[in-house]
Parts: C-alpha cells; structure tokens; sequence
C-alpha cells in the first residue's frame, strides 16, 4: 500500500493524501476523515523517509561505485549527481574494488551517514543475494537486473544483458561468421557477463556452435587486462575470425593486441564491444558496440529512488534496450 493507492482508492489527489496524512487544516473534515478510513482499513504505515526527504535539511543519499577504473560509470555518475541535485539531495560518492564487498561498505557507511537512499552503480548479485537483508532503506542497483532477488526495498534498472549478448553472437554469425572467441570477465557468477554470455551461447547453439567455453578468456575490466588474454585467445586459437567483448575497454585492448600481433582489423579479424564508451568512438578503428543509453540509465534511476522514498513505491525493476552502433572493427560484408 502506497500514498498513490490510497489517492485511488479514496479518489483524492496525492496531494490531498500528503496533506491531510500531515493534519494540514486546508484539508475539509469529511474528506480527512474518508482517507483515515482507508488508512485504517489497510493498515497504511507513513514513510518516515518520505518525511526526512521533505521536512529536514540532511537529504543525503549514498552512491556507491563498483570498480574505480569502469570507465563506463562515469558519464553515469555524472548525470545520477546531476539528476538528483535538481531534486534537492545531497550524493556522497564512495569508490569500491571490482572485488569489495558492496553491500558491506553501504551497511558500514549507513551507521556514520544515516542516508536515506542508497544508489548502487555496478554490483555483484550473489552478494545482494547473500547479505542484503540487513539493509532496510530504499536502494536502487544501477546496470544490473535485481528482480530475481525478491527484495522489497531494492529497485534496478540495466539493459537486457541476455539480449545484447544474443544481438551481438546474431551480428557476427548472419556475416558468415563460425569461428568466434569470446573476453568477458566472471561470467559463472549471477550478473550482467553472466546473462550476456548465456545470451551468446545460446544464438551461438542456434548455429550449431557448442563448445563456446574453450574459446573464452576472463579477463579484469582493464585495457592491459584485455590486451594480454585477446593475445592469448589468437595465439591458442589462430582459427579465429571473430571475438566478441563484453565492454569496450575490453575491446579496444583486444584491437590493440591483435594490430601487435600483425591482423587487420576487421579484414583479418572482426571485433565487437559492448557499453557505447566515447573513448570507442574516437579510438582508431572507432568500435563497433552494442550502446547502453547513460541518460535513461541515470534518469530512471534517481526517479526510482526518490519514488520509494517519497511515495514508498514498491520495488520494481526495468530493462532497456542496447542499440547496435555500427563502427569500423566489424566486416559488415562478411567472411570470405
């Protein structure tokens, strides 16, 4: 039962609802006493966070940042920051390791901060799973899907990653490709290269492409990192004709290494990424990528929080789509 439900039921405006749940004296007696029915009725208990956001000054909410090198994350940052100061909140920022323990860093920062939101960009969804029953604030997971996890206090919003994955495995097999490897990062673990590599896999099997583990290397979210397993995938897989990367740091340290290695991209080898990076766009050859759209990510975002703080909006999780952007590392004419 949200304020919404009881504006619907009682055939009042939210407002009226905000208002007279606050005793305010404009509100006129038979309609005060007609939402107090309801209240009752449903036994609605009034947000105490949607009263923190509106009557104090210390409206601070606490975004917490996985993986300090993700370039991908910053336009995202950016635009959450921005987003939520037209609404009048505070964000402090705190920079996690690819390997921290998420949920941990909010529980620790939440006894010095007293948020009352909690913005998470980037996660790893066996750690949620495994602990964030102790977190009772509202709380979004930005770039990762949540809504397996059943949590009523915490919202998400992502691409389809099991989409992107299937789009980009499609891409390269309609240009006659059959040879493909794969970098990507811990794809065994519950997350977006898990859904992404499950999504090849299975347009992969479509093709009658099976043992797609033996040409995949995991690699850290790093140039050198990508740089150093693309050497090691042609060098143990020189039948190659295509690698897909799950980002597009990946990618272009994979283009780096195959131009060191002699190949001509994309004549010799075809790559595609995925995030949408300006960096790809401007990189020689400019990345071809699946893009993830920053501004609806960020926007959604902050709308949710600020709905399940001021209106105590259930949990509800939205997937985007990612958009193919056509580059210059993929034959778009096929393999010959």
């Amino acid at each position: 039962m949200t304020i919404k439900d009881i504006a619907r039921l009682s055939g009042c405006a939210v407002s009226t609802v905000s208002r007279a749940l606050n005793d305010h004296p404009d509100v006129n007696a038979e309609t005060k006493e007609r939402i107090c029915r309801i209240v009752k009725e449903y036994n609605y208990c009034p947000n105490r966070n949607a009263k923190l956001l509106k009557q104090t000054s210390g409206k601070t909410v606490l975004l917490i940042v996985k993986g300090s090198a993700n370039l991908f994350f910053t336009p995202i940052l950016e635009q959450i920051q921005s987003a939520a100061g037209k609404k009048g909140l505070s964000v402090t920022v705190s920079y996690i390791s690819e390997t921290d323990n998420e949920v941990s860093e909010a529980l620790h920062l939440c006894e010095e901060m007293k948020p009352i939101g909690i913005i998470f960009l980037g996660g790893n969804i066996c750690i949620f799973r495994k602990c964030f029953d102790r977190i009772n604030i509202p709380c979004v997971l930005c770039t990762a899907y949540a809504g397996k996890l059943g949590f009523a206090n915490l919202s998400s919003v992502s691409v389809n990653d099991f989409l992107g994955g299937k789009a980009a495995a499609r891409k390269l097999c309609e240009l006659g490709h059959r040879k493909i490897g794969i970098l990507s990062g811990d794809y065994k673990s519950a997350g977006p290269f898990c859904e992404r590599f499950g999504g090849i896999c299975e347009t992969l099997s479509e093709y009658g492409i099976t043992d797609v583990e033996n040409v995949t290397e995991i690699c850290e979210f790093s140039f050198r990192s990508a740089y150093e397993k693309a050497w090691k995938l042609i060098s143990e897989h020189g039948d190659i004709t295509a690698v897909i990367a799950m980002s597009d740091i990946m990618a272009i340290g994979a283009v780096r290494a195959f131009g060191d290695m002699k190949l001509k991209i994309p004549d010799d080898i075809s790559v595609i990424g995925f995030d949408g990076l300006e960096l790809a766009d401007f990189y020689t050859p400019r990345i071809t990528t699946f893009h993830q759209p920053v501004d609806k990510l960020a926007e959604i975002t902050v709308k949710m929080l600020i709905d399940m703080i001021e209106h105590n909006d259930e949990a509800s999780h939205i997937l985007l789509d990612a958009e193919y952007v056509r580059g210059e590392t993929v034959r778009e004419r096929g393999v010959v």
